[in-house]
């Protein structure tokens, strides 16, 4: 799929944005692969403890034209980075960024 500057995300259909969605989470996987093969030897030379990052993700509320692909791929990285594994770890982060009325479902 080849995106111009005249095809906004405003422009595109759902299908359309699932596709862009699943576009970037492939290319963004794929860099990660990349980038963690290039710190491979390094880690090996360490063999540190990871230390957790904290991001800020923006509560979800439920609100027309808000992206709920994209929140839950923030979400997903935002857990990841602050190396949060078990079910019940991530379950409880992910409820704790929704807001309004998507808290209440």
């Amino acid at each position: 799929m080849r995106v111009g500057p005249e095809d906004g995300l405003a422009a595109a259909t759902p299908t359309e944005h699932i596709e862009r969605i699943e576009t970037f989470d492939t290319y963004e996987r794929g860099f990660i692969t990349h980038v963690q093969g290039l710190q491979a030897p390094v880690a090996e030379v360490k063999q540190a403890q990871p230390k957790p990052l904290k991001f800020k993700v923006n509560p979800y509320e439920g609100k027309e034209g808000e992206n709920l692909h994209f929140w839950v791929r923030e979400v997903e990285l935002a857990m990841d980075a602050a190396l949060i594994s078990t079910e019940r770890l991530r379950v409880a982060f992910t409820l704790s960024n929704l807001g309004g009325r998507a808290k209440t479902w």
